[in-house]
């Protein structure tokens, strides 16, 4: 017999039923004549807490075609978390008392809809939201201000509605979107509201002054030193100055483009943005700043690309911000990261395009460009079609993909050739101080990239850098362990911390032949038993627990590379730089 609380539940799909239209037939499974426990979980659309109870956890009535208004008989439905109603006909305005229809709702989807009207207030007293989706209804006047008092909301999308005025502060962390609500204004992506028009301009006429006064500080002094280097200049490189000024024209307009909406001190911003390459004089200083300025991409281009950073383009989260994919006017495909708040990963962003906008290898991620405008921080990479190698690694149940050990190896080479030029052939000498098999993307050919240099260092022994942090040589020997690891979990399918909680790692080291059990078994059977043992033993060296004992990148990637060439599809693709060294 079923207890108070799911005859409620029972009720409430009752009157669901008999309020909308169905001409589908989509509710022709929803028979109430059996009086079993968990009938109703049988019911198209109806997820329930327990199989055996009819308590309805999350309703799912997407793509149906109903029609009529939002089902206030959900009420009745006792401890639902989860309302999807998209993309049917319904209509109406939106029950201005949500926080007693739906007490627990944690998710709520009632997008693609014909629902008019305001947003009510009373969403603010949901407090357990994390995820609102209203958009492309017919909605309109203002977003109540107190949905910033919603401190678990992580995700809301108001999108392609009518609506009007101000949008309020979220704390950091929620990603939003109010793409195609043109009178929408203030927060981080939209126009500034009418009442702050003048300390806007104010504010903006005081920076781009100090802007444009900097900037002809540059010109006149690049000049002076350009003239009073060769006092002489032949006529065949006055073409060469013109050029150059022009670029310090263009580096003005840079300037005042990233101050103009800047935040934060002019002095401060431009000190962490310029300060890396303004360490010399002369003509290689302006050429290092072109270097950067051609990597620039503006907000309303990214913003295009994404179709407004829609949630549908979404493709990945991670700690510093959400990854969305996008296509430029040409039809490339590209990757964006935006960043969840500017200040929180102000160094993290700094060196990812320091370091990405200098440096280009075969096996690190391509950057194509970045942007600063007023809070906005964002960073668009070439966009890997296979994804991170974790997602190879570590498939879920559902996916049926298998890594062969030929892509295993050269994975693993690449990994270790893009890591050998970071820490011995750059001028620098990077580490990347977060290697691990979420940070490697794999493109059409499953050439590795290594990505997320957001805690790299520099190798200049006892150099403090501008932002403040002392490096050492050893820290080296943090990337080679690191990459033993993901070596191990290329073979066995597991991480060498997952290895160690598992088995007794230090008598798997002293022979690799017993690693035998551990092996991903998709790995297993193919004749390869000697060239794996080899890549474990070099993976064992990397991992010693004492730094000084682990071998250099250099040393690692030479090993794996005469693993390599006794294979025949070796293609002897290494450069000569890494020859050489």
């Amino acid at each position: 017999m079923a207890g108070q609380s799911t005859d409620t539940d029972i009720l409430c799909l009752k009157s669901i039923k008999n309020s909308l239209e169905d001409p589908n037939n989509y509710f022709q499974n929803w028979n109430f004549n059996n009086k079993t426990e968990g009938f109703i979980c049988w019911f198209t659309g109806v997820e329930c807490w327990h199989p055996d109870e009819n308590r309805v956890l999350n309703l799912k009535l997407s793509n149906m075609g109903l029609k009529g208004q939002f089902p206030r008989g959900l009420q009745y439905c006792s401890s639902i978390t989860g309302v999807d109603l998209s993309l049917n006909e319904l209509s109406g305005p939106i029950p201005s008392d949500m926080s007693t229809i739906l007490k627990y709702v944690t998710a709520m989807d009632i997008s693609g809809n014909k629902f008019t009207g305001e947003i009510p207030i009373d969403f603010a007293n949901c407090t357990y939201l994390n995820s609102l989706k209203l958009d492309r209804n017919m909605l309109s006047g203002h977003i109540p201000q107190e949905f910033s008092l919603l401190n678990r909301l992580k995700v809301f999308d108001f999108s392609d509605n009518d609506l009007s005025g101000p949008v309020p502060m979220f704390q950091r962390g929620v990603v939003s979107n109010y793409a195609n609500n043109y009178k929408l204004c203030g927060g981080v992506s939209l126009a500034p509201c009418s009442g702050d028009k003048f300390h806007q301009a104010l504010k903006g006429g005081l920076i781009v002054g100090f802007a444009l006064s900097l900037t002809c500080y540059i010109v006149v002094t690049y000049y002076i030193s350009y003239s009073s280097s060769v006092p002489h200049v032949q006529l065949k490189k006055k073409k060469y100055r013109n050029s150059h000024l022009n670029k310090v024209k263009e580096l003005g307009k840079y300037i005042s483009s990233i101050t103009s909406k800047g935040t934060q001190s002019i002095a401060n911003h431009m000190h962490e943005l310029l300060h890396p390459q303004l360490v010399e004089k002369g003509s290689k200083e302006i050429s290092m700043l072109m270097e950067r300025l051609t990597s620039t991409i503006w907000l309303e281009e990214l913003r295009d690309a994404t179709d407004c950073f829609a949630m549908d383009n979404a493709i990945g989260v991670g700690k510093m911000g959400m990854m969305y994919q996008g296509f430029l006017p040409n039809g490339q495909l590209l990757a964006v990261k935006r960043l969840f708040d500017s200040r929180s990963f102000k160094r993290q962003f700094l060196l990812e395009t320091a370091i990405l906008c200098k440096y280009r290898h075969k096996n690190i991620v391509p950057l194509l460009g970045f942007c600063i405008e007023e809070k906005e921080r964002l960073l668009a990479y070439a966009y890997m079609s296979n994804g991170r190698l974790s997602k190879w690694l570590h498939p879920l149940e559902s996916e049926v993909i298998r890594l062969k050990w030929h892509d295993r190896i050269k994975i693993a080479l690449g990994i270790a050739r893009g890591l050998a030029w970071l820490h011995h052939t750059c001028d620098f000498g990077i580490v990347h101080f977060n290697i691990c098999s979420q940070c490697i993307l794999l493109d059409d050919n499953f050439e590795p990239k290594i990505s997320n240099f957001g805690e790299a260092k520099f190798m200049n022994p006892n150099i403090e850098d501008h932002l403040g942090v002392i490096f050492k040589v050893n820290d080296g020997k943090k990337d080679v362990y690191d990459f033993g690891s993901v070596l191990l979990e290329l073979i066995t399918g597991k991480t060498y911390n997952e290895l160690s909680r598992s088995y007794d790692t230090y008598n798997l080291c002293s022979n690799p032949l017993s690693f035998y059990n551990v092996i991903d078994k998709s790995v297993t059977g193919e004749g390869l038993e000697n060239e794996v043992c080899t890549l474990l033993k070099i993976a064992c060296e990397c991992v010693h627990p004492f730094p000084d004992q682990r071998p250099t990148m250099l040393e690692v990637y030479n090993n794996m590379k005469n693993v390599r060439m006794d294979r025949n599809d070796y293609g002897g693709e290494e450069s000569d730089t890494l020859r050489g060294l």
